[in-house]
């Protein structure tokens, strides 16, 4: 019997490893499936686009905010579009906008997977954007969603 002779191909493919996980190349994709009219209204929107906002005071029933031009139109908890057009029409937003409103667990979630940046802190939260690399420095947002976590208790 002759001894078997393993290829160096086989032997490093039979060894185990393990998979590092992939990042996203897109921010968006992280953020939670909405309907499909919602998505219609606010798709066109590019990452550095979109707001994340935690507030102490959010009470779920608003989950995201299209701010273009003078709409103001609202998603709310249970699927429905609340469309809202200023009249006489005029800018209301400095920046045209999709606001996600969320917990600071919802928005930690998101953090450590693409970090965000703080863009505006006021009595009620926070509001967040995505930074434009996925591995930014982390530290001094991640002490803000902690210290809003905890508010949000």
């Amino acid at each position: 019997m002759m001894p078997q002779q393993l290829d160096l191909v086989d032997f490093i493919a039979s060894m185990p490893c393990s998979v590092a996980p992939m990042l996203p190349t897109d921010p968006r994709d992280l953020l939670s499936q909405r309907p499909v009219a919602w998505e219609r209204l606010v798709g066109h929107f590019r990452a550095h686009e979109i707001r994340i906002e935690v507030s102490l005071w959010w009470t779920g029933v608003v989950l995201e905010q299209l701010r273009e031009g003078s709409r103001s139109d609202m998603l709310l908890h249970d699927g429905r579009i609340d469309p809202y057009d200023m009249s006489p029409p005029r800018i209301m937003w400095q920046e045209p906008c999709r606001l996600i409103l969320m917990s600071a667990a919802d928005a930690t979630s998101i953090h450590d997977q693409w970090c965000l940046q703080a863009v505006g802190r006021s009595q009620k939260g926070a509001t967040f954007r995505f930074a434009d690399q996925p591995d930014a420095d982390r530290t001094l947002t991640s002490r803000l969603l902690r210290e809003l976590g905890e508010g949000q208790s």
